[in-house]
């Protein structure tokens, strides 16, 4: 987690869902294909570098960086009644140096693996 940076990297979400976010008055940072390259931090903190393109999966995604605990767990009530079917994470300083595409793709191994174990259960 950066600090002093409190805000939400968000990928694929549409146009009504954006505009909806925005009114929480949280900073929001939208994250687009030519970025995906970038690390977590270097996003977190304004840099913007635009990179070859690279196709990332349609999933939307909304990654929270420096939310107090309670704080969040209000938050993500809000996200789920306006963002449906969305991947939810949290910066930590490993995540912070990894890359957008490469944390989106960590995340959606991740839910497949639940997946998987929800159905063993």
């Amino acid at each position: 987690m950066l600090e002093n940076q409190k805000c939400i990297l968000v990928y694929g979400l549409e146009k009504e869902e954006l505009k909806q976010l925005e009114l929480t008055n949280n900073k929001i940072i939208v994250i687009t294909t030519e970025m995906v390259d970038m690390k977590i931090k270097d996003l977190i903190s304004g840099l913007k570098f635009e990179t070859v393109d690279k196709a990332l999966p349609q999933e939307k995604v909304l990654i929270f960086n420096n939310f107090e605990d309670k704080e969040l767990q209000e938050y993500i009530k809000i996200v789920r009644a306006i963002v449906k079917e969305s991947i939810l994470a949290v910066v930590t300083p490993t995540s912070s140096e990894w890359t957008f595409s490469y944390l989106i793709e960590h995340l959606i191994e991740e839910r497949e693996w639940y997946k998987k174990q929800k159905g063993r259960v």
